[in-house]
């Protein structure tokens, strides 16, 4: 406790107020959806906007500001996602709609952001302000989690909390490897506790597969406990009551009985509805197969299917496919492809351990991203991880190419 008050209370002077303005926003806007967990008396909607929405507007409009602001050249790859961002354009102004607008923001905002990061320096006391401000924000949602859970059994914003403490789960293991300080496993540990107790199954196996495959765990030796591990803590997770019933429509199933491809009506898989969104989206795949049907277009099918104003595919792959075609699902992913590539090389060039951190860790979320594009809709998620994700992208190009300042 003595360290924690000890860390929080440390000042650090950061004369760069564009710096700050970026990533308070960014940590701001986190906040913002909680709010109303923590005051429950306030409006659900806001001028016709959930606070969700008005979050992602609220990080728009300041990046779009930063963006004309900034003194230096970014360092992003922009032209790795550069295709990605030309296609949306194209396809949105082939079958405008303002449903589609708002898909098309959604998927650039979180690269404008990162395009913003990388144009700042970056040195100890910036990294150092960026995650004690962070870890304000993930001591404040773990918090509302455990008292949400003890009194209700649930938690606000289930789906999209994993997410956002996977990102400080990442870096914090990301600390432990590097420099063996063991209170960041612990950290990992608890915020571990969130999906474990939730029983939210892709955030495990994502929690469960970084802690295996850390980049910055350069050890080959230490990968096979560390592996073994990993293999204990999904044995118990898989064991426990609440995985089985939630998982297997009989509550009750063997690891045998698990699936990569979780739609086989066969497997005995509980996919909470989404064996029947990716067969209702079927035709138009299958109509439409390299172009897709237009922006936002699955909400037609899916809200029909679910009854509801607006219905998610809950699998960006298929949301993607659905909606831009395969020449859509490709640029997306080349981006990932490319800039994962190439981080790497910043990683295996660089010996700085600082360095060690932030690329090890930015290439562990990746693995992440994609694990969570396959159960939920994460690309929507721009406040939860997909800005952080981009941010942190735009920190390490940033820092590998122009080393760290003083300031």
């Amino acid at each position: 406790m003595e360290q924690l008050i000890t860390f929080f209370s440390i000042r650090t002077e950061i004369p760069d107020k564009n710096f700050k303005l970026l990533f308070n926003t960014l940590f701001f806007c986190s906040f913002l959806p909680y709010l109303t967990s923590i005051i429950p008396i306030l409006p659900g909607l806001f001028f016709g906007f959930n606070w969700t929405g008005i979050s992602w507007i609220i990080c728009l409009l300041v990046s779009i500001y930063l963006l004309f602001s900034m003194s230096d050249r970014p360092m992003f790859p922009l032209v790795n996602w550069i295709f990605w961002i030309l296609y949306l354009i194209i396809a949105l102004s082939v079958d405008f709609s303002i449903i589609g607008l708002q898909l098309t923001i959604q998927y650039v905002l979180p690269i404008i952001i990162g395009i913003v990061a990388s144009s700042f320096t970056y040195s100890w006391p910036k990294l150092f302000w960026m995650f004690q401000q962070f870890a304000r924000l993930i001591i404040i949602v773990f918090l509302l989690f455990v008292v949400y859970k003890v009194l209700t059994g649930y938690s606000p914003h289930m789906a999209s909390t994993p997410m956002l403490l996977y990102v400080m789960a990442t870096v914090s293991l990301g600390v432990y490897y590097v420099f063996g300080d063991k209170k960041y496993l612990i950290i990992f540990l608890i915020l571990f506790l969130m999906p474990f107790l939730s029983v939210t199954r892709m955030a495990i196996l994502v929690f469960v597969s970084s802690f295996v495959i850390h980049f910055s765990n350069e050890s080959i030796s230490s990968k096979i406990p560390y592996a073994l591990l990993g293999l204990v803590m999904f044995a118990i997770v898989f064991s426990s009551e609440s995985f089985q019933k939630k998982t297997f429509y009989d509550g009750k199933g063997e690891i045998s009985d698990l699936s990569i491809n979780y739609y086989e009506s066969s497997s005995g898989l509980n996919t909470n509805g989404r064996t029947a969104w990716q067969l209702g989206l079927e035709p138009g795949l299958a109509k439409n197969p390299i172009f897709g049907n237009g922006p936002r277009s699955d909400n037609a099918v899916l809200s029909e299917l679910a009854g509801e104003d607006s219905a998610e595919a809950h699998n960006d792959y298929l949301s993607v496919r659905y909606n831009y075609g395969w020449l859509g699902l490709i640029c997306l992913l080349a981006g990932f492809a490319v800039t994962f590539i190439q981080l790497m090389k910043f990683y295996i060039q660089d010996t700085i351990p600082l360095f060690k951190v932030l690329i090890g860790s930015t290439l562990t979320l990746f693995v992440g991203f994609l694990f969570f594009m396959y159960s939920d809709n994460i690309l929507k998620y721009t406040i939860f991880f997909p800005n952080y994700f981009f941010a942190m992208i735009g920190i390490t190009y940033s820092a590998s190419k122009r080393g760290l300042a003083y300031l």
